[in-house]
């Protein structure tokens, strides 16, 4: 028990000091205003490399699971900077509501990773790796398959997302009690036009445009990370799952038919979906592990 205590007062106290070193940062993108959340741990500097963390289905920089492995990261003396997609909105935070109206894309996130990634260029990151959690794994993926030359030294994709038409159809089915081609069917007739009470994504009943409808929910497999990653040729990648995640539960066996000396794949035992507490901890350790040579 007191072993127990005295690591929480040290965790305490290392997120303490994290949060003390970390300031918001905000990037002009046209007329809207990207956040993101530095944090260069004491003792550390952005020329000694950089981890551009992503976050999943509309949820924000703050949110526990990438503030938990990005503070676990600073413990580690590993500069990161957690960004908020934009989805449309001009200095978005907190989780995107489903009250609000919905015009933002899976596939828009690439372009905010990128410019995300010149800024830190540009701030004298020497080297640039990318973290994605959940859809934001599948992102970052799709990132780095498409990258330039040199622009990412490594990524690192965290119980990043599976697909299956099976599998999207009984989701669908069973939390919206519809059939979703046939809802597929109907949006794409409507251009960009918005649907009103309609179903979307976890939402169910929201104002959306019919084209970001689509591309969220129109069969799409590259949606199935590890279906991306047989022949993945962009940075070294590792990918992290929990042996009791809910999610993605077909994770493990989908990676373990994965043959690509590019890919690393690793499983953190226990974990669930949102590596909270001391998962964030084995993360940023497997994390620190498998960056210790990129970041020379």
């Amino acid at each position: 028990m007191q072993r127990i205590f005295v690591l929480l007062l040290a965790l305490s106290l290392s997120a303490a000091a994290g949060e003390a070193a970390a300031k918001t940062v905000r990037l002009a993108d046209g007329d809207r205003i990207l956040l993101g959340r530095l944090l260069v741990p004491d003792g550390a500097s952005l020329a000694d490399g950089a981890v551009l963390m992503v976050h999943g289905s509309m949820a924000h920089l703050g949110q526990e699971t990438v503030a938990g492995v990005q503070n676990a990261l600073a413990e580690r003396e590993i500069p990161s900077l957690a960004i908020t997609l934009s989805l449309g909105e001009s200095a978005r935070t907190g989780m995107y509501p489903c009250e609000a109206v919905h015009r933002h894309k899976h596939s828009n996130a690439a372009r905010e990773i990128g410019l995300w990634r010149d800024w830190l260029d540009r701030q004298g990151a020497g080297k640039v790796a990318v973290f994605g959690h959940s859809r934001g794994g599948n992102q970052i993926v799709h990132y780095a398959l498409k990258a330039p030359p040199g622009a990412l030294v490594a990524a690192v994709a965290l119980a990043p997302a599976t697909w299956s038409a099976d599998r999207a159809d009984s989701a669908y089915r069973t939390r919206h009690k519809r059939d979703r081609l046939a809802d597929v069917k109907a949006a794409t007739a409507r251009g960009d036009a918005l649907l009103r009470n309609h179903p979307f994504l976890s939402c169910p009943s929201a104002t959306v445009a019919a084209s970001s409808f689509v591309d969220y929910h129109r069969n799409d497999p590259g949606r199935d990370t590890p279906g991306l990653l047989g022949a993945y040729r962009g940075a070294p990648l590792l990918v992290l799952a929990g042996r009791e995640d809910r999610v993605v539960p077909d994770l493990i066996a989908k990676m373990a038919g994965v043959k690509n000396p590019r890919v690393g794949f690793a499983v953190v035992e226990e974990a669930d979906h949102m590596f909270l507490d001391f998962y964030a901890e084995d993360v940023a350790d497997r994390m620190a592990e498998f960056l210790e040579d990129k970041f020379r």
